[in-house]
């Protein structure tokens, strides 16, 4: 019995992985992917994490995933932003690894938790066990995610945001928020764009996505840099 619990847990480590940019996007691949409809067109499978909006909240209760970016006029020339992020609600299981796949980041830290046994910071993640029902996880780093391209534009790459076990997607509740310098950027454009299950509103010097979904998602935000 103590092996097969163990293994379920091995298996059951990778949950929920909700933050990760693989590798820097050329400015080519940047252009390419904010003008094509389809984020993912090589996915047909749902288990494979092809990317659906809900309309509806599912009945039963999913993680909540909160982000704060804030772009400062430093990030302008370094292309370094500071990301706040709790992630509620969390499933309730042994262990979970929160991974963080960014090319460059730093200064990962715990800021808080709650119903969690234990926490730590390993690498670029953190190590949870002993999760219970409730669990809360609030956490802040730098990652290099704001680019610029040949025409002066600037794009803030955050993903992909995803609740896997196994193959399969489950259900996510994802709020992010932007805060940027508006006397220096103008926003400008969104990917996905504005849908059913994918709210969008911006103010001055904020922009506030909102959405449910499936499968993976990674969200781009274009910037035109004032004169």
């Amino acid at each position: 019995m103590k092996l097969i619990t163990r293994l379920l847990l091995l298996l059951m480590v990778n949950t929920f992985i909700p933050a990760a940019v693989m590798a820097e996007p050329t400015r080519e691949e940047l252009e390419k992917w904010f003008n094509d409809d389809s984020q993912y067109p090589e996915e047909q499978d749902s288990n494979t994490g092809q990317l659906v909006f809900l309309a509806q909240p599912p009945a039963k209760p999913a993680p909540h995933s909160t982000h704060q970016l804030t772009v400062t006029p430093a990030s302008i020339n370094t292309g370094w932003i500071s990301i706040e992020q709790c992630h509620k609600n969390l499933d309730a299981i042994e262990a979970v690894e929160v991974v963080y796949r960014y090319q460059q980041m730093r200064n990962l830290k715990i800021q808080s938790t709650q119903h969690i046994g234990k926490a730590w910071v390993e690498g670029q993640s953190i190590q949870l066990t002993d999760v219970q029902k409730g669990a809360e996880l609030c956490a802040r780093l730098e990652a290099h995610v704001f680019y610029q391209d040949d025409k002066g534009n600037y794009f803030l790459v955050n993903g992909p945001f995803q609740r896997r076990f196994f193959d399969s997607y489950f259900p996510m509740h994802l709020s992010l928020s932007v805060i940027y310098p508006h006397r220096l950027l103008r926003f400008s454009n969104v990917h996905p764009a504005r849908q059913t299950g994918f709210n969008v509103t911006s103010s001055k010097n904020r922009i506030d996505i909102d959405t449910w979904f499936e499968g993976k998602l990674v969200i781009g935000i274009e910037f035109e840099k004032k004169p």
